[in-house]
């Protein structure tokens, strides 16, 4: 077995990089563990290149790679057969994150390439696909390029002469910035790992054994082409896992006709079965992006119920991300369904119908979803008896809670390592999601022997009593994010009366899940086309009579 030559050491700015992503020069083999970053690791690494301080080595191994259909962040492109192509062994974080951001445009969904540099607070911030860029929001696609970046600033003129030489900074920093490179070629794997063991390593590091299954993960294909290579690509969008029926679900929805088809018999070809599966891994991450941006809706195991996630990417593979009245009708669809039950004849009929309801019209499609539900929500109150997630109306209480923007009681201290302060709204942590992603119950109780909603919060597990927490601060914004006021909290602590404290608290809980519930079904509102879409056709059918 021949040994690995001396590495080459290089350096390689941002955009030498994504040209070589563009060209398929870069491959990323199949981890088990696919990209983990988040928005606040991606806004942290383009702070680091604007200061220009160090964001760790990249260590490439330099080997051939067959033709392909690859993907890096969002990019999508056909590979070409390569004699160089250079694989990553160490630094696929980074790599995915400036690749990602810096090929992305108006249209990218996942929140971690919308990357913007805020010229009035001077700082890089990221902004989900559903929230409109501010006019002073430099996007950092647009910043490496000083063609554009020019053009940019040339549609400003109001931009002040500070703000014009920070933009000036920004994009020479994205287009000079060096990142030391190392490059392998030879087979000795053993060598190589000890090599990858020696580096320094920015942001959450690799395990040895993530590298070996890199390195021995057959044609280290970078497509997925099957229901586990999807699921392993979906999960690393931090939403959930999905289950195989679900994702079978998904690919017959965007493949169209009956999605209860014979998912054995789909495919006509091995390129047929590429092209369907990468076809959905868009729709979903579209879906997914929909779900947590605009339904409000941020892991799977609260989302109600799981055939939304079917039907909604068959609609963004027609259509693409939901915009204007299509989505908010598509909000009120979910919510609604959440709340009547949007399987009532079972889930192989509802799916059924639920999805060949979408064609034609993006705003059509959403009003027909509407009418296949069932009626009777106008009348609906929450079951405050229900907590156990495996049911939809524990799952939209826990929805309805969340949505008061509760704050930790004390610090936490999370999975990764970070550390958050008593204060910090849930909502702004990987708390939410680690809990869930872990099957543990986001609900704390606060009065022992109480099983419903009133006698519970929406926290992590800690080893204090958190009554007794609330108890100690009395704050009345901490006490108001968790559906809480002084007398409750008197009758749960000094008190001691828990009849009186669930009385009261059930009223509150009860009037602020009702209330999120109706922000998002907005019954007693018209739905189908904006009225004024409607008088606009009305009005020039007569005129043109």
């Amino acid at each position: 077995m021949a040994g690995v030559t001396q590495p080459k050491v290089s350096r390689v700015d941002p955009l030498r990089l994504t040209e070589w992503a563009r060209t398929g020069r870069i491959r990323i083999p199949h981890f088990q563990r696919s990209y983990v970053w988040d928005a606040s690791d991606a806004e942290r690494l383009f702070d680091s290149i604007l200061r220009g301080y160090p964001i760790g080595n990249l260590l490439m191994w330099r080997k051939p790679a067959p033709a392909a259909d690859i993907t890096v962040g969002e990019l999508q492109i056909a590979a070409p057969e390569q004699s160089d192509a250079l694989w990553v062994v160490d630094g696929q974080q980074r790599l995915t994150t400036l690749i990602g951001a810096l090929t992305a445009s108006e249209e990218t969904v996942d929140r971690r390439f919308r990357i913007f540099f805020d010229l009035q607070a001077e700082k890089f911030i990221s902004a989900p696909h559903s929230q409109r860029p501010r006019d002073y929001w430099l996007p950092v696609w647009v910043a490496q390029d000083n063609r554009r970046l020019i053009a940019w600033e040339r549609d400003r003129p109001w931009l002040t002469e500070r703000q014009y030489d920070l933009c000036d900074t920004v994009g020479t920093a994205i287009r000079t910035y060096e990142i030391p490179m190392y490059e392998i070629e030879g087979d000795d794997e053993k060598a190589l790992t000890e090599i990858f063991d020696r580096m320094n390593t920015f942001g959450k590091s690799l395990k040895r054994s993530e590298i070996f299954r890199a390195l021995h993960s057959g044609p280290l294909d970078v497509q997925p082409s099957d229901l586990d290579a999807l699921r392993e690509r979906i999960t690393a969008l931090d939403f959930g896992t999905f289950t195989e029926q679900t994702l079978m679900q998904s690919v017959m929805a965007v493949r169209g006709g009956k999605v209860d088809r014979d998912f054995r018999n789909e495919f006509t070809s091995e390129e047929d079965r590429r092209k369907a599966f990468a076809e959905t891994e868009k729709a979903l991450r579209i879906a997914i992006g929909y779900l947590r941006e605009f339904a409000g809706i941020p892991h799977l195991r609260l989302l109600p119920y799981a055939l939304f996630v079917p039907v909604l990417t068959r609609y963004a593979a027609l259509f693409g991300a939901p915009e204007g009245r299509a989505a908010e009708l598509l909000r009120r669809w979910i919510w609604r369904g959440s709340v009547v039950g949007a399987a009532p004849q079972g889930n192989t009929v509802a799916l059924r119908r639920n999805a060949s309801a979408v064609y034609d019209d993006p705003t059509a499609s959403a009003t027909r979803l509407l009418e296949i539900l069932p009626p009777g929500g106008e009348r609906w109150s929450p079951d405050l008896t229900q907590t156990a997630l495996n049911r939809a109306q524990a799952k939209i209480n826990v929805l309805g809670l969340l949505s008061a923007g509760p704050v930790l009681l004390v610090g936490v201290r999370g999975q990764d390592g970070a550390h958050y302060p008593a204060g910090t709204r849930l909502d702004r942590t990987r708390l939410l999601n680690e809990m869930l992603d872990n099957g543990s119950s986001p609900l704390q109780t606060i009065l022992w022997g109480d099983r419903t909603i009133p006698g519970k919060l929406v926290h992590p597990a800690v080893e204090r009593n958190l009554g007794e927490v609330l108890w100690e601060q009395m704050d009345d914004k901490t006490l108001r994010s968790h559906c809480l006021d002084a007398q409750s909290v008197n009758a749960l602590m000094m008190e001691e009366d828990p009849a009186e404290f669930i009385f009261h608290r059930s009223e509150l809980t009860a009037a602020t899940i009702s209330r999120h519930v109706q922000n998002m079904a907005l019954w007693g509102f018209p739905d189908g086309p904006e009225p004024e879409s409607w008088f606009d056709e009305v009005w020039g059918d007569n005129n043109a009579a």
